[in-house]
């Protein structure tokens, strides 16, 4: 067992509002938030513990994983526990993908008879095939009509409706502009860019000379997205014109990101979020997956230590070692005692 839980401590720093910057709190695409640094949707990520833990560290916002309207529709019991939450993450926003205007209408309305969000966000940037091939996610980019039809009927539900979608490739018969302006006559509320086309997926750099562009052309409607592993990177998009800026794969290198983000914009951060010690370090991640296998299994809890031990010790002695010993583990349990261990090692006087 841990003997200090270390998520009650973070909460306990940010119940003096630490994650507060100037400026805010205030409203960003009709959701109050208390800073613009925020957790993106990760599929198989940002699952209801994952998304507890970052707004103990500071994230304004967090999102669930891309959720399927179509399995909603067809009332998927999986699909449905992508949805399961609680008020210590809000403001928590839901992001749903779909083809159509009816599937996604449908599965928002099945969404919100589970549990309430801070706003409705639909996939319009998803650029993998076996989302694409059905319509879906980036696909919609070559579909402004119905894109603009899908945040139309949305709104009926009397709630922020958001959308996340790439800059459009040259070739394009509809730009990037216009096509954020077609969403926002059709009532978006927000839109996040990412600055890779479909074409690209995950590959070579984000343009995010071409996101701060469309930021500034709508002025506190455009999130940035896309290369923020250090809080320069995410501070640049600010700094270009973009109202927040999301916290993506980033956070998997860097599980610090969103606190020494916020410090460097004038959040009173705790000192141990900024730069911990080994004995944070491995508090922390003990903390982390004894949650995640509480709440979501052991599965998941043995896969993201051994994703974030590499990230978490980079830079102190012993740390592949420990990442090449954390990869052969086969049960939460084993993990334990591997981190104990290095507990104390580092840590030899501690009880």
């Amino acid at each position: 067992m841990v003997s200090v839980s270390f998520m009650k401590e973070i909460q306990s720093q940010n119940k003096t509002n630490s994650a507060v910057i100037p400026g805010f709190p205030r409203e960003i695409g009709g959701v109050n938030v208390e800073n613009n640094i925020w957790l993106a949707p990760l599929a198989g990520i940002t699952f209801a513990s994952f998304r507890r833990f970052h707004r103990a560290m500071g994230a304004g916002l967090v999102h669930t994983e891309m959720v399927s309207a179509l399995g909603l529709k067809y009332k998927g019991r999986k699909t449905k526990e992508l949805l399961f939450g609680s008020d210590d993450e809000a403001p928590c926003v839901l992001q749903l993908f779909g083809a159509n205007e009816y599937d996604i209408t449908t599965g928002a309305e099945v969404a919100l008879g589970i549990r309430n969000f801070a706003a409705l966000e639909v996939n319009m940037a998803c650029p993998m095939p076996k989302v694409t091939k059905k319509g879906s996610g980036s696909k919609l980019m070559e579909e402004p009509d119905e894109s603009a039809n899908i945040v139309k009927s949305l709104k009926r539900f009397n709630m922020p409706v958001w959308v996340k979608t790439r800059i459009m490739p040259c070739a394009s018969e509809i730009s990037t502009e216009d096509f954020c302006e077609k969403l926002f006559a059709a009532g978006c509320d927000f839109i996040f860019l990412h600055g890779r086309t479909p074409q690209q997926r995950y590959e070579g750099a984000a343009d995010s000379v071409s996101v701060e562009k469309i930021a500034r052309k709508f002025k506190d409607k455009i999130g940035g997205s896309g290369d923020c592993y250090a809080p320069q990177d995410m501070i640049r998009y600010l700094e270009g014109g973009c109202a927040s800026v999301l916290a993506a794969r980033g956070v998997l290198r860097d599980v610090y990101l969103i606190p020494r983000t916020l410090a460097r914009l004038g959040a009173d951060i705790s000192q141990s979020l900024c730069s911990p010690d080994a004995e944070s370090r491995i508090r922390m991640l003990l903390q982390l997956g004894e949650n995640i296998y509480n709440n979501e299994g052991e599965g998941l809890a043995l896969t993201i230590a051994k994703r974030m031990l590499c990230a978490i010790f980079k830079g102190f002695s012993g740390a592949a070692q420990l990442r090449q010993a954390g990869a052969m583990t086969k049960s939460w349990a084993e993990m334990t005692e591997l981190l104990l261990r290095e507990r104390m090692r580092n840590c030899p006087l501690l009880p």
